[in-house]
């Protein structure tokens, strides 16, 4: 059995695994941080700590939006760093077990950032995975880009 905390971008649902995610919180304003990757929006201040706020839509070519005040950033462990994912909604946490699951790695070998799919209520939920959120390249433009803002 694994939980998974499921959210919505565009309607689209997607999860990422409970021991991953932090908090919750509502949308907050974010600061510019340049020369950050293209997928980083800024950066957020919580509790003291400068966390990057990451854009998925960007990562999956999605249609990018204006943040809205309804709008909620996950908080979340990538084993690097903390990050702030910038989703529409988080819709709660789910138990799914290894047979609702599957992986997209022999099914979809092109998606590199779906760890797996599983079937929820007759809905297909995307399992995002974090550990593959930027390329190395990425990590260091964010790690340069951050400390010139400390």
């Amino acid at each position: 059995m694994e939980q998974l905390v499921v959210f919505t971008l565009d309607e689209q649902g997607y999860a990422l695994p409970l021991e991953t995610v932090v908090r919750v919180i509502h949308a907050v304003e974010i600061t510019n941080l340049p020369k950050a990757p293209h997928i980083i929006s800024g950066i957020i201040n919580v509790k003291g700590l400068i966390i990057p706020v990451v854009d998925i839509r960007k990562r999956f070519g999605l249609t990018p939006r204006e943040l809205i005040p309804d709008d909620q950033l996950i908080i979340a462990d990538t084993g690097k760093r903390l990050v702030a994912l910038l989703v529409d909604q988080v819709s709660g946490i789910q138990n799914i077990t290894s047979r609702q699951q599957v992986d997209t790695k022999e099914t979809m070998p092109f998606a590199e950032y779906i760890k797996g799919v599983v079937k929820i209520e007759n809905e297909l939920i995307l399992i995002y995975d974090l550990e593959q959120f930027l390329n190395l390249h990425e990590e260091m433009e964010l790690e340069r880009a951050l400390s010139k803002k400390r």
